[in-house]
């Protein structure tokens, strides 16, 4: 099973193997993992074909070395913001005789899936949040209940077609086979999620380079996705315009002294910088950067916060929010939201509670949470095809 992420900051190929744990339980080993910076990507979409292409090009071979064979299909996340989603029904008769079958809760889906769409749009996923039979018991697996009428809820997610054309052509100029799409946020949640959060109800926050990707999680099943157009380079992006530096330079001062907790930064506490300028170098206040920071990231928490209220599901996560991706690693991040948001928020990474073996210490990151969740994704889907 293969993965690959196309991030805006990095793209990310990795292999695993099939296997079993000493219970008997499909698990997983990581064979190869390759990366790449990532190039002609904006907000999470593709902005330049040629050089995402190139790009995957190289994490796909430095994939193949490790591994040694080549790779011939993979799942494939995707985000951004063309990505739109709603909610849907359909229907299906059952037979009594028979009971509720596989082919019956299909129909549903079908059902539910045929929706008028918009212009340009086209269906990535069809997940099925509340299963309903004879319009009085739900019912979270309805195969064999005896019934008449099956229903079905479905979340619903659309993405661009074009969008979603150049994400598989940047994929298959290499030979790699697409899998299936598979919108990041759902990936991120097989890789940092706990199932009594699942249960309660959570919201995942995806805080990558250039999009922040939620997905709501409640009673086992995905209730609601949104994609904010505001990420972790835009963090980087106001320091550097603050402080006159290269967008390079504002990355490795936001990596090595950045904080989005001010209070928590000694009030004299000075580094030294590339700037613009005759100068080319000078020290600056490492609080008020903190402060720069701080403006962005309480704007992410306010943005996520208002759309999960207008939605209706801020009320219905006692779990809080689970806090992923690259950006989700800057010291204070989780502490920032549970203040702001006076809720439960925690950091989530790929870690050794997952069915994989031979995860490096790199993998184990929140960066790296979609591409290993894509992964998981894949191994789900294999099992379910037996």
């Amino acid at each position: 099973i293969s993965a690959i992420d196309i991030g805006t900051t990095k793209i990310c190929a990795l292999t695993a193997g099939l296997t079993h744990d000493s219970l008997g339980n499909l698990a997983l080993r990581i064979l190869g993992e390759g990366q790449a910076p990532s190039r002609g990507i904006r907000r999470g979409a593709v902005v330049n074909v040629a050089e995402v292409t190139t790009a995957v090009g190289e994490a796909v071979e430095a994939c193949e070395q490790v591994m040694g064979q080549h790779m011939t299909s993979a799942y494939v996340g995707i985000a951004g913001s063309h990505i739109q989603t709603l909610n849907s029904r359909g229907v299906s008769p059952v037979d009594r005789r028979a009971g509720v079958t596989g082919a019956d809760m299909q129909r549903a889906l079908e059902g539910a899936r045929a929706v008028a769409l918009p212009q340009n749009q086209e269906v990535i996923h069809t997940i099925a949040r509340h299963w309903v039979v004879d319009g009085q018991v739900e019912a979270q697996q309805p195969v064999g209940m005896s019934a008449y009428r099956l229903e079905v809820d479905a979340h619903i997610v659309t993405g661009s077609s074009t969008a979603i054309q150049n994400v598989v052509q940047c994929i298959t100029t290499h030979g790699v086979d697409v899998d299936d799409l598979v919108l990041e946020p759902l990936a991120s949640n097989e890789a940092v999620l706990r199932p009594e959060e699942r249960r309660m109800g959570v919201a995942v926050m995806d805080v990558g380079g250039g999009t922040t990707d939620v997905a709501v999680f409640r009673d086992d099943g995905l209730c609601h996705t949104f994609i904010l157009d505001v990420g972790g380079n835009h963090l980087t992006n106001d320091l550097a315009e603050v402080l006159h530096t290269p967008f390079e330079t504002a990355e490795a001062l936001k990596l090595r002294h950045g904080h989005v907790i001010p209070e928590r930064v000694a009030e004299d506490e000075m580094v030294w910088a590339t700037v613009f300028g005759e100068r080319g170098e000078r020290n600056f206040n490492r609080r008020f950067m903190s402060e720069v920071l701080a403006c962005r990231a309480e704007e992410i928490f306010e943005q996520a916060k208002a759309q999960l209220t207008k939605a209706g599901f801020f009320a219905k996560i006692p779990a809080g929010i689970v806090l992923t991706g690259g950006a989700s690693q800057l010291p204070g991040m989780a502490e920032l939201g549970r203040n702001l948001l006076g809720t439960p928020v925690r950091v989530g990474a790929p870690g050794s509670h997952l069915p994989i073996t031979a995860m490096s210490r790199a993998l184990q990151s929140p960066a790296f949470a979609t591409s290993v969740g894509l992964l998981l994704w894949g191994m789900r889907e294999d099992a379910r095809s037996l």
